[in-house]
């Protein structure tokens, strides 16, 4: 814990709550307190929908103050400190602060500890989620939970919303006795209090930062596995929640086993994955428990649940054991874990053990720099401390070496164990190991906006001269140019910014691999059509030298290649070489990548005799599909496969099953997803799809077949279609599909130029629908969009929208709707 003075100014043009009488507590309010302990005792109250409660607020003195400051946007009702029986207090309700005098209270002096109480109530917000029961939903228990980064804790319970002061938390809530709470620590306490309900509580024994304090409540059932060490790993669902849950429970164990090798033991008394209803976002990893959306968290064997729980998984050490000094520092924590979580699959992605760092999953932004200091907290969240941290942390890791590089890591989580770390002080952490130049060239690419490029330009007697352009310094590790010869002989280049490599003339078949350990992004490339056009012909090692290449390059280069070789007319690959070719790939990614280039050439080819061949050779890879993993890889790129093998035959048992809404959800998730890579007539999509979409069993799979039919929706023309979505958005209010719905919806009424009207409306219902928060943002600029000819419906559009409960995110928009355009 660090503690932060902060004097607050007495010029405030509002009026405050104020109890006793005297001189302000706002005019000396500060932060110069260290707290220690957050004790929570309360329940909620779900015909009001508010939180009445209780917060004991233990905290040490770390100056002379006669008054301190919380963060609280929640309605105070009293305030106790120990041996003063009614202290003065202000409440400043635009900047959210809470001043409590010390002037009367025993030995508040520099060094003391001193306990506070505060009562309070707080509603509903984008931080405190209440969900009743919601049309659309198959599964009708309701859940209360939480939702805090960066400074949403304030918004539930008075507090210091400072990432550097850690606290141990306690949260006792009274509940219906059919209802479970989880929460972060150990369960301390579940007894019988009065009719129909019971008191639980947890406690934690280690210190935490305010935004990872959480509590959930809901009618919970638990899947449960261990890590090899024993250590307790649960997946909490609602009630009769469809999914993979016990899989997931034991996908996240074997997650654990590959992390503690590398970066140290876990450092909880146990992991829980907390699925929720309409949770905002993707995850959060409050210490010891993530809370995760239900629609993307409960099938390992898909990309999307894979890499979130994984995420989520490697801040327990990173953003949880260790937190963060400052807002700034938000890199380390969630570029860390992004990295963290490709390595959690890595047998999905380097089977051959040929090394890949997973450069390539990392889609840096240009112009979007890995920190902002101009940036408020809530805006610090763009692609620069998730994907550019993430590749900067892979370029140290490539500089130092693998033992070097995770041995460091070690060492920052045992020195800074239950603390927190800087930038400065992570960085000087791998000083010795990277050397005084590539130290500066790390502290470089920290605030580097412009995104590397290669350049190709001509060069005497060769192919093309490769130059790396880094303008603002942001490569730290070498890119590896490496090229092969006819005779499979190899050279390589390591560039950085303003280095060249040449490349040898075509004519000598050369095949070029850049990249091959895969640290980078794939960076922009810029030629003239010739240079480029070679330098693509270079990178599509599908000739027949360029096939024992590829054999036996890593997965990940694997995919590079077969990406490239599906934008050239260069690939050569024929319908008796598929088979070969898939077993000789090491990666799920690549196999997919490999069968949907196999079908844009067949389905490319004039030749009858060559299409039925390779009909022939498809259907039996096409049928089982490739791995469930790889489709992360492709999305819905397995479209023109459908050209090849007709999908009505191909999937001829399964299509009955989406027909009649998978009642007996007797088709995987993982194999409605693959289905979903397919095309099929309009009438057949909503006879399938759009029955899936309106009536499976499983909240998850409605939301993959709207994805699906979002895709199509693109080009439908049939009023159909408007007649679907509206009734399909009119039974439903759950967040988790509308997205999907409603930009399928926008599609088909803006192709069709029918239901506009109705629409509209409906997206003005959604937006006065407190559960539907998550989804808000999306509809008004959707709303924005459709409506953007005609000033008039516009006006009229964000006019209604007033007095709606709309999202913080919503709210901006508002404020600001040519954002959306």
């Amino acid at each position: 814990m660090r503690p932060l003075r902060l004097a607050f100014l007495s010029a405030l043009s509002l009026p405050f709550l104020t109890t006793g009488c005297g001189s302000s507590p706002l005019e000396d309010a500060t932060r110069g307190y260290d707290v220690e302990r957050y004790a929570l005792e309360g329940a909620f109250d779900w015909t009001t929908r508010k939180l009445a409660a209780t917060v004991s607020v233990t905290l040490t003195l770390t100056e002379d103050t006669p008054a301190i400051a919380l963060d609280s946007h929640v309605t105070v009702k009293a305030v106790r400190i120990t041996g003063v029986e009614d202290p003065d207090y202000e409440v400043d309700v635009p900047r959210g602060v809470l001043a409590i005098s010390l002037e009367d209270a025993p030995k508040a002096t520099k060094g003391q500890t001193i306990e506070i109480e505060i009562d309070y109530e707080a509603g509903t917000s984008d931080n405190l989620y209440a969900i009743a029961t919601r049309r659309g939903d198959p599964v009708i228990s309701r859940a209360l939970f939480t939702d805090s980064e960066p400074l949403g804790t304030s918004w539930w319970m008075p507090c210091t919303d400072d990432p550097s002061d850690r606290a141990t938390f306690s949260v006792s809530l009274k509940i219906p006795a059919q209802e479970q709470l989880i929460a972060n620590g150990r369960l301390v306490l579940d007894a019988e209090e009065g009719p129909g309900s019971h008191r639980v509580q947890y406690e934690s024994g280690w210190t935490l930062p305010t935004y990872q304090m959480a509590f959930a409540v809901s009618q919970f059932e638990v899947a449960k596995s261990h890590t090899e060490t024993g250590l307790p790993v649960e997946v909490w669902h609602r009630r009769e929640l469809p999914g993979s849950h016990a899989q997931m429970a034991k996908a996240l164990a074997g997650m654990i086993d590959r992390f503690e090798p590398l970066i140290g033991p876990y450092p909880f008394e146990r992991y829980a994955l907390v699925l929720l209803p309409s949770f905002p976002g993707g995850g959060m990893e409050n210490a010891g428990i993530s809370f995760q959306r239900e629609t993307s968290s409960t099938e390992p064997a898909l990309y999307g649940d894979f890499y979130l729980a994984a995420h989520e998984l490697a801040h327990q050490w990173f953003g949880d054991l260790v937190t963060l000094e400052t807002w700034d520092d938000i890199w380390i924590k969630e570029g860390m874990a992004n990295q963290l979580e490709y390595e959690a699959g890595r047998a999905f992605t380097d089977a051959s053990g040929e090394g890949t760092l997973h450069g390539d999953q990392f889609f840096a932004e240009d112009g979007v720099p890995i920190r902002n200091k101009a940036l408020a907290p809530a805006d610090k969240y763009t692609s620069g401390p998730y994907d550019r941290a993430a590749w900067l942390h892979t370029q140290i890791r490539s500089v130092v070496g693998e033992a070097a590089y995770f041995e460091t890591l070690r060492k920052i989580l045992d020195a800074h164990r239950f603390g927190t770390i800087g930038t400065d002080a992570f960085i000087n952490a791998f000083a010795e190991a990277l050397g005084p130049e590539a130290t500066a060239r790390v502290r470089r690419a920290l605030d580097a906006t412009a995104m590397p490029r290669i350049e190709l330009h001509a060069e005497p007697n060769a192919a093309f001269a490769l130059v790396l352009d880094d303008p603002d310094g942001a490569v730290v590790a070498p890119l590896v140019v490496r090229w092969y010869g006819a005779d499979g002989s190899a050279e390589e280049v390591s560039l950085l910014g303003g280095a060249r490599a040449v490349i040898p003339a075509a004519g000598t078949e050369v095949l070029l691999v850049v990249d091959p350990g895969d640290v980078h992004p794939e960076f922009e490339v810029a030629g003239d059509e010739a240079h480029t056009a070679a330098w693509l012909a270079a990178r599509v090692p599908l000739t027949a030298n360029g096939k024992t290449v590829l054999a036996g390059l890593g997965g990940a280069a694997q995919m590079n290649a077969l990406r490239v070789a599906g934008t050239s007319s260069a690939a050569m690959i024929t319908p008796a070489e598929i088979t070969g070719l898939l077993g000789e790939l090491d990666a799920d990614g690549a196999k997919a990548l490999a069968l949907q280039l196999a079908c844009g050439l067949a389905s490319s080819s004039a030749d009858a005799a060559e299409q039925e061949a390779w009909a022939a050779a498809l259907a039996p890879l096409l049928e089982p599909g490739p791995p469930s993993f790889g489709l992360g890889w492709i999305g819905a790129g397995l479209g023109a496969c459908g050209d090849v093998v007709p999908p009505d035959a191909l999937f001829s048992v399964e299509w009955p099953k989406l027909e009649a809404g998978l009642v007996a959800e007797d088709v995987p998730l993982s194999r409605l997803q693959y289905l979903g890579a397919f095309q099929l007539p309009d009438d057949r999509e909503l006879a399938t799809f759009g029955v899936v979409a309106s009536k499976a069993p499983s909240l998850r799979a409605r939301r993959i077949a709207l994805d699906h039919l979002a895709r199509r929706a693109r080009d439908v023309t049939s009023e159909a279609w408007v007649t679907f979505y509206l009734d399909l958005l009119r039974a439903t209010r759950t967040s988790e599909t509308l997205p999907s719905a409603m930009n399928g919806a926008s599609w088909a009424v803006f192709n069709t130029g029918a239901g506009l009207g109705a629409f509209v409306d409906e997206l003005g219902d959604i937006l006065h629908d407190e559960v539907t928060r998550p989804a808000h943002a999306r509809a008004i600029c959707i709303g924005v969009r459709l409506l953007a000819d005609d000033p008039a419906a516009t006006k009229a559009f964000l006019g209604g929208l007033a007095n709606a409960p709309l999202s913080e995110p919503a709210r901006a928009i508002l404020s600001k709707p040519e954002t959306c355009l």
